[in-house]
C-alpha cells in the first residue's frame, strides 16, 4: 500500500510505502490518499502540490519501474 501524507505546517508531501512512516501521523502529518499503485500515489501527490515539497523514496520508485518492466517482458 502506498500512501500520500501531508504536513501542511512544514509544507511537505510524502509518498511512501513504508509502514513505519505511519508514525508520522503522531507528528502532525495527515494521510490524504492510499493506493496499491506507486505511480497513482505519486501522481496524486503532484496534483495536490502547490508550494509544498514532494518527497518519495527513490528505491520504491525504482522497484515499481523494475516490476513494471518485468510484466511487459513476459
Amino acid at each position: 500500500m502506498f500512501r500520500v501524507m501531508v504536513n501542511r505546517e512544514r509544507g511537505r508531501i510524502l509518498v511512501t510505502g513504508k509502514e513505519k512512516d505511519l508514525g508520522l501521523l503522531d507528528e502532525g502529518w495527515e494521510l490524504v490518499y492510499e493506493s496499491f499503485d506507486w505511480e497513482d500515489a505519486f501522481e496524486y501527490a503532484m496534483e495536490i502540490a502547490d508550494d509544498e515539497i514532494v518527497e518519495w523514496y527513490y528505491d520504491e520508485e525504482v522497484k515499481k519501474k523494475f516490476v513494471k518492466g518485468l510484466s511487459i517482458a513476459t
